[in-house]
């Protein structure tokens, strides 16, 4: 099963976690260079080091799924991982936003790989020619899930600004900004659960006159 980590789509790819028993991989409806599939193993571990190794055997298992599926549904599972990218460009372009280097290196990488043609298994393979763009897509994301939502929401802090910060707010504006208000909701938390004043307990009772 896996784990619990982000995803680009709904559902995760069914990518097996385990070898088979006899040791020996299963046949493949697409040739898989060992080197491929280790260069593979090497850029999705530099994107994020947690990911597992997908080794032949697992590689050969989802490609069998994705060609026993309507070919319709197979492009459609493909193109929900696929599709998230243009979003993570904006964000790496975004000067705005300003990512770190290290992070900005990292998506750059992730999209370098999409866009060339020969790679693991090549983009003019029938059905199977960016299955592993988007297995590299969805086994990396864990790298900028959390990125995407910060970004997510300064995008619309921006579009709420108005002509505010000249029009360009920074992170720094929007950090700021956000901050400000867990203040403000923490303040108006406390208020609505505790006495303006304390007087103190009664002394001597209630006295009617």
């Amino acid at each position: 099963m896996r784990h619990d980590a982000p995803l680009p789509a709904g559902t995760a790819l069914p990518l097996p976690r385990t070898p088979r028993h006899d040791g020996r991989p299963g046949d493949s409806p697409v040739p898989l260079a060992p080197a491929a599939i280790a260069e593979f193993n090497d850029l999705l571990h530099e994107l994020h080091p947690d990911a597992p190794h997908v080794d032949e055997d697992a590689l050969a298992s989802v490609a069998r799924w994705l060609v026993a599926l309507p070919p319709a549904q197979g492009d459609a599972l493909l193109q929900a991982r696929l599709g998230r990218l243009k979003e993570l460009s904006e964000l790496a372009a975004d000067r705005d936003w300003a990512i770190e280097p290290a992070l900005a290196k990292r998506i750059g990488r992730l999209l370098d790989y999409v866009t060339r043609e020969r790679d693991l298994i090549p983009d003019d393979t029938p059905r199977l020619g960016q299955l592993d763009d988007a297995l590299l897509v969805e086994l990396a994301w864990p790298m900028v899930a959390e990125e995407l939502e910060d970004y997510r929401d300064f995008c619309r802090f921006r579009e709420e600004s108005g002509d505010g910060f000249g029009g360009h707010p920074t992170r720094d504006d929007w950090l700021r900004a956000r901050l400000e208000e867990g203040a403000l909701w923490e303040q108006l938390h406390r208020v609505r659960h505790q006495r303006y004043v304390d007087y103190g307990p009664l002394e001597g009772g209630l006295r009617v006159v």
